[in-house]
């Protein structure tokens, strides 16, 4: 556990690319009390839908946007932001209870990778084709090149 806790690089590009690639295409709520927003007023029982693939590309929130930084979640960057900015596992009452879990995981995976192999894309980020249903899905992604670390860089 201490050495999941101290990969915070890995941690900071996870963050960045679930913020430009959220699992979740869409979270829904069913106002429970009228919504107040400048001069409107949304009515109680009203659903509303938050896109996280939308409120993470807001460029008030995220300068540059479409740009891959993971500097935007050093602790500075991050006690600046709203909470609510950045939902790749929702956030409140609701939130994913398997959100640390996803986040072991992945760091697990790409640390033995990491370990191992060095990883070169072939292609781009405007390689990247997604289609948006109830997750997020790859239809095209660049191929990756791997080549096994010679054992005096391991």
């Amino acid at each position: 556990m201490e050495d999941f806790k101290a990969m915070v690089k890995l941690e900071r590009v996870i963050k960045e690319t679930m913020r430009l690639y959220p699992s979740v295409s869409g979270i829904t709520r069913t106002l429970k009390e009228p919504l107040y927003l400048s001069k409107y007023t949304i009515l109680p029982n009203t659903t509303m839908i938050v896109f996280p693939h939308m409120l993470h590309r807001d460029q008030n929130t995220y300068p540059n946007p479409k740009e891959f930084d993971p500097d935007r979640f050093l602790p500075e960057q991050c006690a600046e932001r709203h909470p609510y900015a950045y939902l790749i596992f929702s956030a409140g009452p609701r939130n994913c209870i398997g959100r640390k879990f996803a986040m072991y995981q992945m760091k697990a995976a790409l640390s033995t990778i990491l370990r191992y192999m060095s990883v070169e894309t072939l292609g781009t980020q405007q390689d990247i084709v997604i289609s948006t249903k109830l997750i997020l899905r790859a239809d095209n992604l660049p191929s990756l090149k791997l080549n096994q670390l010679k054992t005096t860089e391991i």
